[in-house]
């Protein structure tokens, strides 16, 4: 199986303080990859050099065969991050929302309505797609704001914090 992200002693400077020290790995095609550690880590640092917010002080990454410094273009069209903070019009429908994000990145017609109705299965939200989305319980926000970084197939997707929740003091 061929890889889709090479990452080689990537770090991230803010003037004296390092926010990611010489991290490398590999991710193939095709698996689940996940980047733990306690707050303050770099983990979100490091998605956002490899999603192309934030340019690597030094190192390298590769997505998909593409340098991710050198050829952004070419990455940009192959991944798609899920931000930890929900990305969503609160007032649409999830199905509004989807075919919005779905346009942005170029589908239409059947290819959109096709792409919209598979991501909601996915996410379990097809008999709430016409529903606002701020009538949603934050779980069912956070799997609609997934079905938004799916809906165009990207081959690499960057997740960040998918888990977080407010919680009610």
């Amino acid at each position: 199986m061929a890889s889709i992200l090479e990452v080689d002693k990537l770090v991230k400077k803010y003037g004296e303080n390092t926010a990611v020290k010489g991290v490398s790995f590999t991710v193939e095609e095709g698996e689940i990859f996940g980047l733990l550690g306690p707050n303050g880590a770099g983990k979100t640092t490091t998605i956002s050099m490899l999603t192309g917010i934030f340019p690597p002080t030094s190192g390298s990454a590769r997505i998909g065969g593409y340098d991710m410094v050198k050829q952004p273009g070419q990455v940009k069209r192959m991944i798609e991050l899920v931000p930890q903070d929900l990305a969503l019009y609160p007032t649409l429908t999830a199905r509004s929302n989807l075919n919005f994000f779905g346009s942005i990145y170029g589908l239409g017609g059947s290819e959109l309505k096709s792409r919209v109705d598979d991501v909601l299965q996915i996410v379990a939200l097809t008999d709430r797609a016409n529903e606002p989305v701020e009538k949603f319980s934050g779980g069912m926000k956070r799997r609609v704001n997934i079905a938004a970084g799916l809906v165009h197939q990207p081959r690499l997707l960057f997740l960040d914090e998918p888990t977080v929740g407010k919680r009610k003091p």
